[in-house]
């Protein structure tokens, strides 16, 4: 963003602090997001695992779907829905990722090293 908005400056030492304004203004506004984000998890995740007496995948998909619905659900019930998906995506990945040598039998792409 910051380097879209100065695109008509020469590369200069304003046109270096402008586009580091920038970055730490939308960073600021990006970590409390994603704190926002890793708190509702978190939350969630205790209290799925909590209600259900179990530590397993479930709880993590289920709190991954929970927080994007939550997260996203000042935007309507479309955005929420959205919300939902892509937690539902993003915590099915990971589950997927973290359980691939059980379901495959061979190790991860990132564990052949």
């Amino acid at each position: 963003m910051g380097l879209t908005e100065t695109r008509d400056m020469a590369w200069s030492k304003p046109r270096n602090v402008q586009i580091l304004n920038m970055v730490t203004r939308q960073g600021a506004s990006w970590a409390n997001s994603l704190g926002s984000v890793a708190l509702l998890y978190s939350a969630f995740g205790v209290a799925i695992e909590k209600a259900r007496g179990a530590e397993d995948d479930i709880n993590t998909i289920a709190a991954g779907t929970l927080t994007g619905v939550l997260f996203k659900s000042a935007s309507g019930l479309k955005g929420a829905a959205r919300g939902g998906l892509l937690g539902l995506a993003l915590s099915g990945a990971y589950a997927l990722y973290n359980n691939w040598e059980h379901l495959t039998g061979s190790p991860t792409p990132s564990r052949l090293y």
